[in-house]
């Protein structure tokens, strides 16, 4: 539905300076009816992405395709016009008119778009929005009386009421409260889904990313780091980069001691066997994933087995839904996430084992915010 192909945009330097390379070389597509989500920190190009496909920013050179139409090509010189790219879009702000009513608001792009309706088509064509939202008892309230959820309601019923072929979000949910963030994420992905409508999700936020995405492109300084299922980059990230943002995760340093089906790091701990991929040759720097739910508590008969460590528990807090556990191995501090009801106390000795199917090794590098690696 959506081919992106090696998109370059960069932003004019100041005061002298070079200028930003904030794309490079992008290239991703998105099926039809697909959920898919631009993740990654500030400034790593998500939002530019968004705004080269909507129209509103033009890159530098590549390739923008919609349903087989050609949106933008630098090597033919195209570009058509936002308002004619037949795209609905929510932004982070909603914009919201405060001078119109919700009924107003919804209704603009069918009064003043390329796409105008006649009046008893636009009146029904807007109801049917808000009732798909839930807000058709609201619709002749002023738009400033509503709460922030509900305006948000109103710029997706907006989006949505000249039957876009395309939705963009560009981090719809970020100002909302935590509770209510939650309770938008299940709404949205099924109100899209529902529609079949293909959307592409702006955000920063992983937690946002996984719950609601058929598939997620993570990216960094412009480039494309990994792409794939919510499932896949959390348990097989390529990177410590995409380790670390994506969760929480153990990082273990380490040098490969063998390569092949089943892969082997020597390390601190001693020798972690996990999985690798194919680039990674011995002797080169590694570091293992571990992700904290990823750690079993070992039985005594398993205590010289494969991946299994002797460790003492240093702190514990009790989160409710789970029990965070930080651990001492050989000097190397480890966190785990356990059930609740799990009955372990601090100071007690214990035997772990790193299953390892569960244990990623990837390249080493510096990871952004995750600090030095144990």
């Amino acid at each position: 539905m959506l081919l992106i192909e090696k998109l370059v945009k960069s932003y004019p330097g100041q005061h002298g300076q070079d200028a930003m390379l904030a794309l490079r070389d992008i290239s991703f597509k998105v099926e039809e009816g697909s959920f898919f989500t631009l993740l990654g920190p500030s400034g790593c190009g998500k939002t530019t992405t968004l705004q080269c496909i909507a129209g509103l920013e033009h890159p530098d050179t590549g390739l923008i395709q919609m349903g087989g139409k050609t949106m933008f090509s630098s090597r033919e010189n195209l570009i058509v016009p936002a308002n004619r790219r037949e795209l609905g879009m929510v932004f982070q702000s909603y914009a919201v008119w405060p001078h119109m009513t919700v009924f107003e608001n919804v209704a603009f792009p069918l009064v003043y778009g390329i796409k105008r309706a006649p009046t008893q088509e636009m009146r029904t064509r807007v109801l049917k929005a808000l009732e798909m939202v839930e807000l058709g008892q609201f619709a002749d309230r002023p738009a400033p009386l509503l709460s922030g959820g509900q305006q948000q309601r109103v710029a997706l019923a907006r989006a949505l009421v000249h039957a876009p072929r395309l939705l963009l979000l560009d981090e719809p949910l970020s100002n909302l409260d935590a509770k209510l963030r939650d309770t938008m994420r299940t709404e949205i992905r099924n109100l899209v889904k529902s529609l079949g409508i293909t959307t592409i999700f702006v955000t920063h936020d992983q937690v946002e990313a996984v719950s609601m995405s058929d598939q997620i492109l993570l990216m960094r300084a412009g480039k494309i780091v990994q792409q794939g299922s919510p499932r896949d980059i959390y348990l097989s990230p390529n990177s410590v980069f995409t380790a670390d943002f994506m969760g929480r995760s153990n990082l273990i340093t380490g040098v490969l001691d063998r390569s092949g089906e089943t892969a082997r790091a020597h390390t601190a701990l001693g020798p972690i066997s996990g999985v690798a991929g194919p680039a990674l040759k011995p002797g080169a720097s590694v570091v293992v994933v571990v992700r904290p739910q990823g750690i079993r508590i070992a039985s005594t008969s398993e205590s010289s087995g494969l991946n299994c460590f002797k460790a003492r528990v240093q702190n514990m807090n009790f989160l409710g839904d789970v029990v965070e556990m930080q651990v001492d191995i050989q000097g190397s501090k480890l966190t785990l996430m356990l059930n609740p009801y799990t009955a372990i106390s601090v100071g007690q000795e214990l035997t772990l084992e790193f299953p390892p199917e569960r244990c990623v090794i990837v390249p080493s590098e510096v990871p952004s915010s995750c600090g030095p690696l144990k």
